[in-house]
């Protein structure tokens, strides 16, 4: 049985039609996105949250997007708790900062506003004898939630940390989720307010020492307590780890940070007497 061939004329034809069609998809695909009206996910201003101490220089930093890619040399004007701290130009890859000391401990709120556009994040000011405890949302929350139940006892014991130590979040996804998405998670869980850095390795932690934060603990995934193990003396996860300790839940992370604290001295009983020297 003979098998037919289509003429040369015809294949090439036929191949010239496929890639007319696939081109002029192509084209409107690209087309249709770039006149698709502008909302926050496409056009943004992004503000980096920051930690340091009382004192310590850091620098708030800020992105500036366009649809797609960066939009640089943008005017971005600063703002901390509403109040201008004065104005900087964004460089040709989207990235501005602003130098900034704070005097006091505490919270601030960072905005930054650019041609009509906004963006807010947190910057953490620690006292130098205050403990920090950084907790990797990924391998801290949302893989040991099991249950509704489990997230309500997570939250009241994420509680008793926030009432004793300064807490940080880390997240290894923020760089391709958005930080924004990773925060929005947090506050559905109903999580305290906490400045949230992206995990880029053990320099985050180098950056965090060098500017005088007591790094006391930290709570995630066995890959970045065995990445901090360096830095870090005590380290949980609810994965097996040789790196670390392995906990079962977060009321044993309390409990061995209870352990591990420095007793306070005992109270003096009765009444004071005071010395003949005094």
């Amino acid at each position: 049985m003979a098998i037919l061939k289509q003429p040369a004329h015809c294949v090439k034809k036929r191949r010239m039609e496929i890639f007319l069609k696939t081109k002029a998809w192509f084209i409107f695909c690209i087309c249709g996105f770039l006149y698709l009206p502008a909302t926050p996910s496409l056009s943004a201003v992004i503000v980096y949250d920051q930690v340091t101490t009382v004192g310590t220089p850091v620098y708030l930093e800020v992105l500036t997007k366009g649809r797609i890619f960066a939009d640089g040399g943008r005017l971005v004007e600063f703002y901390l708790d509403d109040k201008s701290v004065g104005k900087n130009l964004t460089g040709g890859d989207g990235h501005g900062y602003r130098k900034y000391t704070p005097d006091r401990a505490g919270i601030i709120k960072v905005s930054a506003r650019s041609a009509g556009e906004s963006g807010s994040g947190l910057l953490l000011a620690m006292k130098k004898n205050e403990k920090a405890v950084l907790i990797e949302i990924e391998g801290g929350f949302k893989d040991a939630f099991v249950s509704q139940i489990a997230a309500s006892a997570n939250r009241r014991t994420v509680d008793k940390l926030f009432k004793e130590y300064r807490v940080i979040y880390l997240s290894r996804y923020s760089r391709f989720i958005g930080i924004q998405r990773s925060k929005d998670w947090l506050r559905e869980a109903e999580f305290p307010d906490a400045p949230m850095l992206d995990w880029r390795g053990p320099q985050v932690l180098t950056v965090l020492k060098a500017r005088g934060i007591h790094l006391y603990a930290i709570i995630g995934s066995a890959g970045i307590i065995g990445e901090s193990a360096e830095h870090i003396e005590r380290r949980y996860t609810f994965e097996q780890t040789q790196k670390g300790q392995t906990v079962k839940d977060w009321e044993e992370i309390i409990e061995l940070l209870q352990k591990s604290a420095p007793k306070k001295p005992a109270k003096h009983k009765g009444k004071y007497k005071p010395s003949q020297k005094e």
